[in-house]
């Protein structure tokens, strides 16, 4: 059994409910002796930045980038895909990538 399905039996074990799947590709950016971590997420509604560490140093790294603490985006990615839905007229469900025909 895999760590992931080992996780899961237990969740479930403990009565907890899965609500909310969602696919994306990340990958990772750092620069020696920074303490933050940027990531780039691939999503299905969107490619998005990610600025993980102290807060001084996302500032730094966002005003960099030409963004302003007014750009930030603090929502959850269940949060900014139920707004996709709503703007988009969908009904949520799982944000996951569409499939692809094999060729």
């Amino acid at each position: 059994m895999s760590d992931a399905k080992a996780a899961a039996l237990i969740l479930d074990r403990l009565g907890l409910r899965p609500v909310f799947r969602y696919e994306k590709y990340r990958t990772e950016y750092t620069k020696p002796g920074e303490q933050g971590i940027v990531t780039l997420d691939e999503t299905p509604i969107g490619d998005f930045l990610e600025l993980e560490g102290p807060p001084e140093w996302i500032d730094n790294v966002a005003g960099l980038l030409g963004y302003k603490e007014r750009d930030y985006i603090k929502l959850s990615y269940g949060a900014l895909y139920n707004q996709h839905c709503e703007s988009t007229g969908t009904k949520p469900a799982d944000m996951l990538f569409e499939a692809k025909a094999p060729v």
